[in-house]
C-alpha cells in the first residue's frame, strides 16, 4: 500500500509539473475576464463574460460556450444571443448550489464535453470554481483519474472553495 501511495504522489507531482510548464498563456484580449484560466490549448475557463469578451473569445477561435451559472444568475444577461450572433454554440447547465453538483449534472457535463471534444471552448460560471468542480468530478467518475489527479485537474480549471464538496461527492458516490 505504501508503494501505491508513493507512486500516486510521484505521478501527481509529475502531472502537476508538466501541466504547469505547458499551460498556455492567456491572450491579452481576454485577460480581463474575471478568474480567467487557460488550462489546455482549446479550453478557457472563467467568470461571467461581457458581450465584448464573448466577441474576443470568438476572435481567438472559441466555437462553443458552456455556461454553468444558475438560471437566476442569467436573467438579465443575454449571453445566448451574444454567442449565437458570433456563430458560436451555446450550452447551459444551470448549477445554482452544491446540491446541483452531483452525479446527474456531471453525467450531462460529460456528455457535452465528449460531444465538443475537438472544439475550442469557454466554460464558465461566476468564478470558474463550479467549472473546476465539474471537471474534477468528471475526471474521477467518467475518465478514471484517481482522486488526487482529478482534484488537481479541477484546480487547473478553477476549482477552489468547492474542493471539499468535490471530495465529499467522490467519497459518497464511489
Amino acid at each position: 500500500m505504501k508503494h501505491i501511495t508513493i507512486l500516486t504522489s510521484a505521478w501527481l507531482l509529475l502531472f502537476s509539473a508538466i501541466s504547469l510548464a505547458s499551460t498556455p498563456p492567456i491572450p491579452e484580449s481576454v485577460a480581463d475576464i474575471a478568474h480567467i484560466h487557460h488550462p489546455v490549448e482549446h479550453h478557457f475557463t472563467g467568470g461571467q463574460p461581457t458581450e465584448a469578451q464573448i466577441h474576443a473569445l470568438a476572435e481567438l477561435g472559441v466555437t462553443a460556450v458552456i455556461n454553468l451559472r444558475s438560471i437566476n444568475g442569467m436573467r438579465e444577461i443575454p449571453e445566448a444571443t451574444w454567442t449565437t450572433s458570433r456563430l458560436m454554440s451555446y450550452y447551459h447547465i444551470p448549477i445554482a448550489s452544491t446540491a446541483d453538483i452531483n452525479p446527474e449534472s456531471v453525467a450531462l457535463f460529460d456528455q457535452l464535453m465528449t460531444k465538443l471534444d475537438t472544439e475550442a471552448l469557454y466554460i464558465h460560471c461566476g468564478s470558474s470554481n463550479r467549472v473546476g468542480a465539474m471537471v474534477a468530478l468528471r475526471a474521477y467518475w467518467h475518465q478514471e483519474l484517481n482522486v488526487e489527479a482529478a482534484v488537481q485537474l479541477g484546480r487547473f480549471y478553477g476549482l477552489a472553495s468547492l474542493e471539499q464538496h468535490v471530495r465529499a461527492q467522490i467519497a459518497e458516490h464511489q
